[in-house]
């Protein structure tokens, strides 16, 4: 038998080596790096809001000494007023969970539940304010970020849910929400009475919920996924509503050029409001290049993930986007009748809407109807930028 003798590596191959390994590393290193710049960009991308001042949460939050809409003999406390933010308080929630709250599907016997996703500056104010009203709530409250105004929030909301909710902190919220503050399941006689008339201020429509922003930090993590099974088995809605990324980015700029002293949104037939708007009239150079093909590419990337996470948690939802809403040029009411047709409202009723009603409930004023154009001080290398590629016609 032949044999075999060891024969070491040469220099030669330890050095080919080494250098294999150099370059394998280095290609390793190279990834890691553009991974971590698309989440950076990705995560820019979603942080384009403005946190506008806080609306009015009088009916939300409350002394002890204040309203008891459900009878218990303690003012219903639905979340807490701290730091620059409004925080769930769990408590509260956990003392109606274990008082076994039903949560009521049936509409005109309650507003029915909804949840809003959508991140910031994509109409979701005005939106929730229409469907409310034209579901029944002539003075509808703001659907409130619970899960977060901003990246940071979203992770303290989710990493905060307290053991007792985790796999059901969206009906049990919404549960508690709908009982205490529309008075749902109190009829005229025990509601909460805002207004000193002697009855229950709950005019027997509307819809209630919050707003989830669909940060990736936080969407896949196990609290999310628990709440998107909870809302999935409690058949809770979920209206999805994006915008073209470029006009969300300029809203927020434009916004963001205020300097806090002029509101993000001007409520319809406020000329004050509206004037203040109008005097920011600059452009802005918005940015080019690799940058913001990449930037585009991981929106898209990040929208296809929340498509993809409702459809794999079978919750019943719909897509609309803001410019089929809002910059419909058809007068086409199919975007809003994909929004009722959801929340069950009948084909005579649907038929019968008109773009006309939808807009005579519009809460808010549009503030800006200029083009791309006119609003990127860089537009013509902004379009040469994006010629030739799949985001072309994101510009106007």
């Amino acid at each position: 038998m032949e044999s075999i003798h060891y024969r070491p590596p040469t220099h030669r191959n330890r050095d080919l080596d080494f250098v294999l390994a150099f370059f394998f590393c280095f290609f390793v290193l190279f990834e890691a790096r553009e991974y971590l710049k698309e989440e950076e960009i990705l995560e820019r991308a979603e942080e384009d809001v403005i946190i506008d001042s806080q609306p009015d949460y009088s009916t939300l939050i409350n002394e002890k000494d204040k309203d008891d809409g459900d009878g218990d003999g303690n003012g219903d406390v639905q979340m807490i007023d701290t730091r620059d933010s409004i925080a769930v308080n769990w408590d509260h929630i956990i003392q109606s969970k274990a008082n076994s709250c039903e949560l009521i599907q049936e509409w005109k016997v309650a507003p029915l539940p909804v949840v809003f996703m959508a991140l910031g500056r994509t109409g979701s104010s005005i939106t929730w304010s229409t469907v409310a009203k034209i579901m029944g709530d002539a003075d509808p409250k703001k659907a409130i970020e619970i899960t977060g105004r901003i990246n940071e929030e979203s992770v303290e909301f989710f990493t905060g849910i307290p053991h007792p909710l985790v796999e059901s902190w969206p009906s049990d919220y919404i549960c508690d929400l709908q009982h205490n503050f529309t008075s749902a399941n109190l009829g005229n006689e025990g509601g909460v009475d805002g207004d000193g008339d002697g009855d229950s201020d709950y005019d027997g429509g509307g819809i209630v919920g919050f707003q989830w922003k669909p940060y990736i930090k936080t969407f896949h993590t196990e609290n999310a996924s628990s709440g998107f099974k909870d809302m999935a088995n409690h058949r809770i809605p979920v209206i999805y509503q994006t915008r073209n990324p470029i006009n969300r980015r300029l809203s927020n700029m434009r916004h963001s050029g205020h300097g806090g002293d002029v509101p993000a949104h001007c409520d319809k037939g406020d000329d004050e409001c509206m004037q203040e708007q109008f005097k920011f009239s600059q452009q802005f150079e918005f940015f080019v290049g690799k940058e913001l093909k990449q930037w585009l590419a991981q929106d898209e990337k990040h929208h296809k993930m929340i498509l993809d996470g409702l459809v794999n948690m079978n919750v019943e939802y719909i897509h609309v986007t803001y410019e089929e809403l809002y910059e419909n040029e058809n007068n086409c009411v199919d975007g809003w009748s994909k929004i009722f047709r959801l929340l069950g409202l009948d084909d005579k009723t649907l038929d019968n809407l008109t773009l006309e009603e939808v807009q005579s409930h519009f809460g808010m004023a549009k503030t800006s109807s200029k083009t791309h154009k006119d609003l990127m001080s860089n537009y013509d290398e902004v379009k040469k930028t994006l010629v030739g590629t799949e985001f072309y016609d994101l510009l106007n």
